[in-house]
């Protein structure tokens, strides 16, 4: 993942357009998205030509492989509840570099999980957000495996998106 140097073609979306977005965007999770009054939504796009939301500055959702997955920061903020997977203490280093997460790491999995759907990876003593990742299993078939990957991991803690408008 490149750092992101700017956006281009960055404009505020109109009230309608961004209640389309977040409404959008809870059908394509399965889950209410609780905005806050504060958000003023800009559409962006990188250089890689994929799509990113912002507001104040802080990306809220960006486009990975076709698909959008809300931040970290919207996760941390509780605007967004999305499934999850929790990693033991030991994968916490992986997956906080980028690495997808591995069956034998996994302690805890949350039940509904389609395959091919946005996961929250969090560590299992805190229960904080870790990553944001698709899965490649659904819930009951992740409890079944023991070893392969199970989540792709698609934006972790120190990534570009968690780096950009930090000040």
């Amino acid at each position: 993942m490149p750092k992101i140097e700017r956006i281009k073609k960055r404009h505020l979306m109109k009230i309608k357009e961004q209640k389309d977005l977040l409404d959008q965007l809870s059908r394509d999770l399965d889950t209410p998205i609780t905005a806050s009054k504060e958000w003023r939504i800009e559409e962006g796009e990188l250089e890689d030509g994929s799509r990113v939301f912002l507001s104040d500055g802080v990306i809220l959702f960006f486009e990975s492989s076709g698909r959008m997955l809300p931040t970290l920061r919207v996760l941390l903020d509780g605007a967004v509840r999305i499934p999850e997977v929790a990693v033991d203490m030991g994968a916490v280093r992986f997956v906080t570099n980028g690495a997808d997460v591995m069956r034998p790491g996994v302690t805890r999995i949350s039940d509904g999980i389609a395959r091919d759907s946005a996961v929250a990876i969090v560590d299992e003593r805190h229960g904080k957000p870790l990553a944001v990742g698709i899965s490649i299993m659904s819930s009951e078939e992740m409890r079944a495996a023991t070893s392969g990957k199970v989540v792709i991991n698609r934006h972790y803690v120190g990534d570009p998106y968690w780096e950009f408008g930090k000040a």
